[in-house]
Parts: C-alpha cells; structure tokens; sequence
C-alpha cells in the first residue's frame, strides 16, 4: 500500500482493512482513535478471543508468529497488536520483516512503536521492516497533538458536547497539564460534566475541576517570582507542600523544577538578546542554538509546547542576565542546604528562603511592549 498520516486516513481505507499495519509516533490519542476505527471497520470487539495485545519486550518473534498464523474462532479476522516493536534486537526485526508477508488474509497484525533511541546495529532492520510493511501494508504516521492543534480539537471536542470553548481557554487548559493531549481531553470531559447544564465553559470551571501538574504549579511560582509578588509565590509554594509527599520529597522536586523553568528563560533571554525568532525554533541560527542549555531542550521544548512561547517570552522580558545569574546562585546555594551540606531548620525553610531571594534580588526588566 503505503504510508500516510494519521490525519489521511478516509473511509475508503477502513472498507477494505490491510494485513499489516506500522504505526509510527508516540501520540497516545491518535493510537488510540486508530484501533478504535480498526476494530470497528473487523467488527471485532476489544479484549474477544479473537483480539491479541502484546509488547515486543516480552514476546518472542516466533510466539508472534503462531498467533499471526491462529485461526479466528468468532469474527472473520484476527487482530494481533504487538506494542514496543522497536525495542526488538536487530535480528528479531529482520526475522519480522520476513514474517510480515506471510501474514495470511484471516489475520490483521499491528505493529506500534515506543519512545526508544534506534541503535546503528538496527537501524537496516528496521528499514527492512518498514519496506516490508509498506509492500504488503501500510505504515501509519501519527502526529504529536500539541499547540494550536491540540487547541482546535479542545474547542473542537467541546462543540461536539454542545459546549462553548474559547480557544485562549482551550490554551489555558493545555498548560495545566503540560500540554499532554490524552490528559488535556480527559480533563476536558470532566469539565463538560462540572458545567452541566450550562453551555459556556469558562475558566473558573477549568480551575474547578483541573488538577494542574506539578510543572504547571511550578510554572505558576516562577511566574509570581519574576512579578515580584512574593506572596502570590509563597501561596503558590504551600499549595506544592500540601501535595501529600514527604517535605524533603516535594523541595527536591520543586527545586529541580524551578530550576528547569531558569533553564528556559535563560535559553529564552539569549533567543531575546541575538534577536532569534521564539516562535519559529527550527529558524534559529545554529551558532545561537549552539550556546542553549541542553536539558532541558530550548528549541526542542519551544517546538513541542508551541503554547509555551508566549508565555516564556514575557518572563524572559522582564529578566535581565544579571538577575538570572543571582536566581542561579540562589537556587545553587538551596540545593546545596536540601542535601545538608549548608546549615539550614528544614526543607520548607530552605524553599521559602529561597523565594524570597528569588523575588527580592535585584530589579526585574520591564516588561517590552
């Protein structure tokens, strides 16, 4: 057949369903919404006899193969999904490439890939495999949810339950939890039921009913801190301690992930300061691009939480180097009294000292307009 995007796919292709599929890409929504319209177009329901779900980390190629080769018991076709095909070694995937022709008609395999790093050693396997594939099926692209995207499905989702959605509220959801789309559109369902009967969603019933992420309260924090709302920042913190984890647990947390949210602004005021386009990453120049903190991944988080760069932007704005160096300097010194090795009362203590370092230390720039 061929490969296609997810998004390509039409009803011609579910008459007639292919032997052997490839789904490539770790967007959990659209895996989903595949096997959903793959069971519907065998009209074989999920977890029947006639329905194998496997990972590649457990099952033998050879085991694979007997149920491939397994006559259906109730519908016409069997369906085999084999999660994690690309952690297969290099001569399981070649054995696979030559199991794929040989699937017969009564049988429908689906091969899924997990988040991994592809080994040289693998690497002609794997192309071996997907040749084979596209021969004699199809390989399925899927294509991550984020940004605007995920947006439009929020608002989109929000409709088809005869609910009105903004779409800045749609973003606003989007950053409570960490713009995963699978979380964002199962939170969206608990906010269509909170605002029954009413068919306005507005904010206030997004922070009713949305638990955020840690990250997203992190992000909260920070955004107190370079607002100089030390109090907003402290409220902030307390509500991160009432969380349920041990004192200890929750600082160490925290900290790394204040400390990520420097990381970013840092990368940020740079973008800002060689005048580099934010919100175009993939046209920042490499010398530029070269100079950016690692981990986290600037460009790389930039481009796959597009709904991140406005909001990164102001607060990079109004930070100037200088301030970033001292917040480093702070958070490095509470590192160091977490793990006992400067004189410090406890965990909580260290944390709100350092927020109020963090929003007392030096002037903020001002905002740009």
């Amino acid at each position: 057949m061929a490969t296609k995007r997810f998004t390509e796919l039409r009803a011609s292709d579910w008459r007639a369903p292919a032997r052997v599929y490839l789904l490539e890409g770790e967007e959990l929504v659209q895996q989903r919404e595949f096997l959903s319209a793959l069971r519907r177009a065998l009209n074989t329901a999920s977890g029947s006899v006639d329905e194998a779900v496997l990972d590649a980390r457990e099952t033998p190629v050879a085991t694979l193969s007997g149920l491939v080769q397994t006559v259906p018991m109730e519908a016409e076709r069997r369906l085999v999904v084999l999660h994690a095909v690309n952690r297969y070694s290099a001569s399981d995937l070649q054995a696979l490439a030559k199991l794929v022709p040989q699937t017969p008609p009564f049988a429908c395999l689906v091969l899924i890939t997990a988040p991994a790093e592809e080994s040289e050693g693998a690497k002609a396997a794997w192309n071996a495999l997907t040749k084979a594939v596209e021969q004699g099926g199809m390989v399925v692209k899927l294509t991550a949810l984020t940004g605007a995207t995920l947006a439009r499905r929020l608002v989109e989702t929000a409709q088809a339950a005869g609910k009105q959605l903004r779409t800045e509220d749609a973003e606003y959801l989007q950053t409570l939890v960490d713009g995963v789309a699978e979380r964002a559109l199962a939170e969206l369902q608990k906010v269509i039921l909170f605002v029954e009967p009413r068919s306005e969603i507005c904010r206030l019933d997004i922070d009713m009913v949305v638990s955020p992420s840690q990250q997203a309260q992190v992000f909260k924090l920070v955004d107190s801190v370079v607002a100089r709302d030390a109090h907003a920042a402290m409220r902030q913190l307390r509500l991160l301690f009432q969380a349920g984890a041990r004192a200890e647990e929750t600082a160490l947390k925290t900290l790394a992930l204040i400390a990520r949210q420097y990381r970013l602004l840092w990368g940020v005021r740079t973008l800002i300061q060689h005048q580099q386009p934010i919100k175009q990453p993939q046209k920042v120049s490499p010398e530029v691009a070269a100079w950016l903190p690692k981990d986290p991944d600037v460009l790389q988080t930039l481009q796959r939480q597009a709904f991140l760069q406005e909001k990164l932007q102001k607060q990079a704005e109004r930070l100037s180097l200088t301030h970033l160096c001292r917040a480093f300097q702070a958070l490095y010194d509470a590192d160091l009294a977490l793990k006992g090795l400067r004189p410090s009362v406890n965990a909580t203590e260290i944390m709100e000292r350092l927020i109020i370092r963090l929003t007392t230390d030096g002037e903020p720039t001002p905002p740009s307009h």
